[in-house]
């Protein structure tokens, strides 16, 4: 008899990030230094180019997919594009020392770490491959009540 196949995987969640990235060799040492992220499996490459064609590292519980950039498939990276409308949110237990780790590896500092109005204490780098990265740790639970009441606040500051 067959086994039954999960439709998802243990370990997966919902929504997984593939990341389409000019140097995903590059890529995925810098998310190692700069995440603490893991090989989860060994990666596809292109013999003849030597291009990743599918990577999975892990990044706390999360999955993410890499792969190089490949414009006859339409797989193209923020800096073929000039940038990513996409922001990365990485939920980490003390966000001042991933957000310095992350400049210590090479990411560039977006937004410095500070206390935000929905009670977390975040900020935002960008990798060296044209992606940004909201770094944020839960530092006080907000109602949604409260969370509207400082926005306007904000907003009204601003």
């Amino acid at each position: 008899m067959a086994t039954k196949v999960k439709p998802i995987p243990d370990g997966w969640h919902a929504v997984t990030p593939y990341l389409c990235i000019q140097g995903a060799a590059k890529a995925i040492e810098f998310y190692k230094k700069a995440f603490g992220a893991t090989e989860v499996m060994e990666r596809i490459t292109d013999p003849k180019t030597g291009k990743v064609g599918h990577a999975e590292i892990r990044i706390g519980d999360s999955l993410v997919m890499i792969a190089d950039e490949h414009p006859d498939f339409g797989v193209l990276s923020p800096k073929t594009i000039g940038g990513s409308p996409v922001r990365l949110n990485l939920a980490v237990p003390d966000s001042d020392a991933t957000a310095a780790q992350a400049v210590a590896a090479g990411a560039k500092l977006v937004r410095p770490v500070e206390k935000q109005f929905y009670g977390w204490r975040s900020g935002a780098v960008e990798d060296p491959f044209g992606y940004q990265w909201m770094i944020g740790t839960c530092v006080e639970e907000v109602s949604p009540e409260e969370m509207e009441r400082r926005a306007k606040k904000l907003y009204e500051e601003m």
